[in-house]
Formats: structure tokens, sequence, C-alpha cells
């Protein structure tokens, strides 16, 4: 995928040629995989957006899908919070975060809380007793996680739409 990006990155001209048609009368969606490389420890993606904004006039909005199955496991659920913050602050864009495959949620177990509370990211230090309850926690030291943190500031700005 890294490869297929870097060849569409250096033929951008030929995509711009195939979208230019599309624009008067069409919305445009872009899909990209959910391999985090693509977007972190390469450039390319957030290259080719930014060339098209800047060449076609687009205007985008990122939508970035969160798996329901993380809300099932406190560390997970922290973790995706911070995907979607390090997305919405790398890629520049208007930002949703959607909580995908809700019909589903049921079926990885009894949530420790109310729906409301993983798509509003409420006080997330409500999860401090989940993570202690967690032998991963202790090992990755994130007992301290809530602390004084300003980590939990942050995340505080991210809230999650179902679909």
């Amino acid at each position: 995928l890294v490869y297929c990006m870097d060849y569409l990155e250096k033929n951008i001209d030929w995509l711009e040629e195939k979208l230019k048609p599309l624009l008067k009368d069409h919305y445009l969606l872009f899909d990209f995989p959910g391999q985090v490389e693509l977007f972190f420890l390469h450039s390319n993606a957030k290259n080719v957006i930014m060339r098209l904004i800047k060449k076609l006039s687009l205007r985008l909005t990122a939508v970035h899908l969160v798996d329901a199955h993380l809300c099932s496991d406190p560390g997970k659920y922290i973790s995706a919070l911070l995907l979607s913050l390090s997305t919405m602050l790398h890629l520049e864009l208007p930002h949703i975060n959607v909580l995908s495959k809700i019909d589903l949620i049921e079926s990885y177990g009894k949530l420790a809380f109310n729906l409301d509370f993983y798509t509003d990211v409420q006080d997330l230090s409500y999860l401090q007793h989940s993570l202690d309850k967690d032998p991963h926690s202790a090992k990755y030291r994130c007992d301290s996680l809530f602390g004084d943190s300003l980590l939990l500031k942050y995340l505080i700005i991210i809230s999650l739409d179902t679909i």
C-alpha cells in the first residue's frame, strides 16, 4: 500500500485529470485503507490530499471510522481516541469521528458504561477502575494515565457519532 501511495503521489497529474470531469455534478469519496502507517509514517497520502485540495479547489471532510468493539476494552478505546486525535491534527481537515459496526456491539460483551459515555467522550477518568483491573495496565504504566496529564484535556475535544 505504501508503494501504491508513492506511485499515486508521483502520478498525481493523472489523478487530477480523471477527477476534473466529475467535479461539476458529483460528490467524491476517497476511501483510504485503515493502515495507520499510510498517514503517520509516510506523508504521501497527506501530500496527495493537499495537492488535490489546492489544484482542484476541493472542499474535503475527513470521516474517521472507529470500530465499536474497541469500546469493550478501555485501553483499546483510549488508543482509538488517540488515533482519532492524531488524524485530526495530521490531516488538518474538518473531521468527523464515527463509531462503526454499532449493531454488533452487544456481541463484544457488556460495556462498562452506556453508549453515550463512549460517543460523547465523557470524563475518561472513569475508565481508571477498568484499567486498574487489567494486568497490561501496570506493565505499560496506564495506571497513572489520568493523573495530571494534559492527555485527558485533549481527548475531551473528540466525539464519536454512530452508524
